[in-house]
């Protein structure tokens, strides 16, 4: 870290650059920077680049905060970083804090990036001789871990969140850290940005004022990233003032008797937040008065590292209440951002890699066949047998998954506020009497065509990938539901629900699919400069989204085909059984409509607590205590001719998706109502 007089000095000169010399060449500024005797010295020069890349960024090219640390995160995966440590003030969010244990930059290496903004030396030999390429594969880092980095703005992503930030960073066995403190520029379409461009018309997009300090800490290393004066609309985002402000005046409106325009202000306060400030203190450090205080999965003294396991429990216990729970209701901006950026960047699981998973995880386990018209093998899990295992050992050819492996760089950690990021995607089984047999399914395999006889111009290079398919009663949260690309370990959007377009109508089924991608090779040259989007005419798009519908209908055909068997299973169990008219009626209509799956079973419960039950054991089910149609006291034989209607009833709403998205509170709102129709007795 600089010491306060450097830092007081480049503050001071951010505003005075005037008396500070100007450096515009690359070479010279390396050359100043070098020189052991201007330590303690402040240099100025001037952010370039040819393109006007950096437009992009400061236009909002990064749509969320989390998009914008995805990429310092990202930036550290490529230093060969083993702990990034990000601190964001939280519930005030005046400033944001990111530091890692990586290799640093030199002061070639930041010459370089100040000066080359949408020309990252990584992935060529230029990166090699700087030292942040492997001296044997340009496309990995000195640790062996694949770049992310390419196009060589991640860096200014923060321009998202803050105009001025500093940067402090350090090699091992240099005695020397480099500090600059970075301004960058608005950009305008307007004529006043001729006056930003330079003699050879590259595009001057801000300042940067560094200086070289002493070290004697030789064995130091890694970067920090300084943001004091975080955006207000950012800071408003984080802490879900919009939503919190909507509250407020919920409240406000409720207790002046206002009901009709506390009815139209439609916003439900998050099951878990941070907590909300309402008035933000003029003074950054002197203590905000909390309006709400915080709701968290967790206690202040549970580990880091088991703290996204409690907030991934909190996000599944909302479906005892609502089937399927989503993250915007249950969580405040900040924690889903927690979320998104847990999915987003390169770390492990909360529990583990799809790769990794044995025969205790209760999987039926199929290796995706690459023919056209192929159908998905079954494999076999033993005992302490991995995945990874089984694939080796039983697939022809002894393929190798490679995803997940950790490379002689080591581990890759992320902290943020005391919570140890990890993925988010449990592969435990939900039980749900609606979506047919009883075990989850994962479906794994590898694609690398051979291109070579495709026409160059066409193959957009070489190409591989390795995913699983996973099948679950549920998908929870409903967020999860999806495929998500991860290109070089780290995924710039969040599941994709359409599968990629995928056309065949399978609504049911596309409902309890996750999926993941890992792309071993190409694919990275279809990213749009978001790096959130596809350019679909890419032929690595194709590639992908053909393996996908491919894995897909092989994994529907083996579901409908087991769903077959559990159905038939079921038809011979209850053979002997007389059923009545409404039941036959009810589970004609559900097969109507889903063929190949049997019909749930409802349990009709005394109390909340036992429906909840009940449902955790995978049957639908009504609570008598919150439907009054079925609590009333009534003959024995009534009662029970009313139960029968009353599961008829959901089974055949369940058939035509009418209870999808809603709460167990609606369902069963939904049915009293319609119950109360024929049984419009006040007393029935």
């Amino acid at each position: 870290m600089a010491s306060n007089e450097s830092q007081t000095l480049l503050r001071k000169t951010v505003g005075e650059s005037g008396d500070v010399p100007l450096i515009d060449e690359r070479e010279e500024l390396a050359a100043w920077l070098g020189e052991k005797t201007n330590e303690g010295q402040v240099v100025r020069t001037r952010l370039k680049t040819s393109d006007r890349v950096i437009a992009r960024v400061t236009d909002g090219i990064y749509r969320q905060p989390s998009s914008a640390l995805r990429e310092l995160i990202s930036n550290a995966w490529d230093a060969d970083a083993n702990q990034v440590t990000v601190l964001t003030d939280a519930p005030r969010f005046s400033r944001i804090y990111v530091r890692d244990d990586g290799a640093g930059m030199s002061y070639e290496t930041l010459s370089r990036l100040v000066h080359s903004i949408g020309g990252s030396a990584k992935r060529r030999e230029e990166g090699q001789k700087l030292g942040v390429s492997s001296e044997d594969d340009p496309d990995r880092t000195p640790g062996g871990r694949l770049l992310i980095g390419k196009i060589g703005i991640g860096l200014f992503s923060v321009s998202q969140l803050a105009r001025r930030f500093r940067i402090v960073t350090k090699v091992r066995g240099r005695d020397y850290r480099l500090i600059a403190e970075v301004r960058i520029r608005a950009y305008s379409e307007d004529g006043e940005d001729d006056a930003a461009r330079d003699d050879d018309d590259n595009y001057v997009s801000g300042d940067v004022l560094i200086s070289r300090e002493y070290s004697s800490d030789r064995d130091a290393h890694g970067t920090d990233i300084i943001l004091d004066e975080v955006k207000p609309r950012v800071r408003d985002m984080l802490r879900s003032a919009d939503r919190w402000r909507a509250l407020d005046e919920k409240a406000a409106a409720e207790k002046a008797g206002d009901f009709e325009t506390a009815a139209n202000i439609r916003v439900e306060e998050p099951k878990y937040h941070t907590g909300w400030i309402e008035r933000l203190s003029q003074d950054k450090d002197q203590p905000a008065v909390l309006s709400r205080p915080p709701k968290l999965p967790w206690s202040p003294d549970a580990p880091a590292d088991v703290r996204m396991g409690l907030l991934i429990d909190a996000v599944e216990h909302e479906s005892r209440s609502t089937e399927r729970p989503d993250l915007a209701k249950t969580l405040d901006t900040y924690l889903e951002t927690l979320w998104t950026l847990a999915l987003s960047v390169p770390v492990g699981y909360v529990d583990k890699h799809p790769f990794d998973l044995t025969a205790d995880s209760g999987i039926g386990l199929y290796w995706i066949s690459n023919e056209p018209r192929g159908q998905a093998t079954e494999l076999t899990l033993s005992d302490s047998q991995t995945v990874r295992d089984a694939v080796r050992e039983q697939v022809a050819g002894h393929p190798e998954l490679e995803d997940g492996k950790i490379a002689k760089a080591g581990d890759f950690r992320v902290n943020i506020d005391g919570v140890e990021l990890k993925r988010p995607i449990r592969f435990k089984f939900v039980k749900t009497a609606t979506r047919g047999f009883g075990k989850p399914m994962l479906f794994v395999g590898r694609f690398s065509p051979n291109l070579q006889k495709v026409d160059p111009s066409l193959r957009g290079g070489g190409f591989g990938l390795e995913g699983y398919v996973f099948w679950n009663g549920m998908v929870v949260p409903k967020e999860n539901n999806g495929v998500l690309t991860r290109i070089r370990g780290t995924a710039g959007a969040l599941f994709d629900p359409t599968f990629m377009k995928y056309q065949v109508s399978e609504q049911t089924r596309l409902r309890q699919i996750t999926s993941e991608l890992f792309i071993t090779r190409g694919l990275d040259a279809a990213l749009n400069i978001d790096r959130e989007s596809f350019n679909f005419s890419h032929p690595h798009v194709q590639f992908v989204a053909i393996w996908l519908h491919r894995a897909i209908r092989q994994l529907t055909n083996k579901h409908k085909d087991l769903s077959k068997r559990a159905r038939t299973e079921k038809l011979e169990q209850t053979a002997v059984a007389v059923r009545d008219s409404v039941t036959q009626h009810s589970e004609a209509v559900w097969s109507s409509r889903h063929v190949s799956d049997p019909a749930p079973e409802i349990a009709i419960a005394t109390t909340r607590k036992e429906a909840e039950a009940a449902r955790a054991d995978g049957y639908m089910a009504l609570a008598r205590t919150d439907l009054p149609s079925l609590s009333v006291a009534l003959p024995s034989s009534e009662r029970t001719e009313r139960d029968v209607k009353a599961q008829a009833l959901m089974r055949v709403l369940a058939a035509y998706d009418v209870l999808d998205d809603r709460s167990y509170d609606e369902q069963q709102a939904l049915i009293d109502a319609i119950l109360k129709i024929f049984f419009a007795s006040p007393g029935k």
